[in-house]
């Protein structure tokens, strides 16, 4: 029951993240002069990460999950893509490196591995509630 509850949580992360994708960051940027940033594989891949990370901490939120948790969460996802457009700026990997599928496959592994980190937290029932508590006390 545990492992149910555990996949069920990574499924709903994922949904919140997917749907922070509709953000329109991007229109906001542009909006405020800033639309000749976008212009790079890198900023566009951390944008997109940036919209996924408040889609997931905007539901965690909702949630009523500790601040640590979603701030443990949100670095795990988005480690992948820093450290990706960082060595692509730097000239150590392909200009589209940041923006390609295996960094955005290591934003679901640091989630994972963020959320494998705090299991019995994500795995109990009531696991928000009684993790709130736990860190408040």
């Amino acid at each position: 029951m545990q492992v149910a509850r555990f996949v069920g949580h990574y499924v709903q992360m994922g949904i919140a993240m997917y749907l922070g994708m509709l953000l329109p960051l991007g229109l906001l940027l542009s909006a405020f002069g800033l639309g000749p940033f976008l212009r790079s594989p890198e900023a566009l891949a951390l944008l997109m990460t940036a919209e996924m990370v408040i889609g997931m901490a905007a539901w965690m939120a909702i949630r009523r999950h500790p601040w640590r948790h979603t701030v443990e969460m949100s670095a795990g996802m988005a480690a992948s893509t820093v450290v990706a457009a960082a060595a692509s700026l730097a000239g150590l990997l392909a200009h589209t490196a940041a923006s390609s599928t295996p960094v955005g496959l290591l934003m679901w592994v640091g989630m994972l591995a963020a959320m494998l980190f705090r299991w019995r937290d994500y795995a109990q029932y009531g696991h928000c509630h009684t993790a709130h508590k736990a860190a408040v006390a």
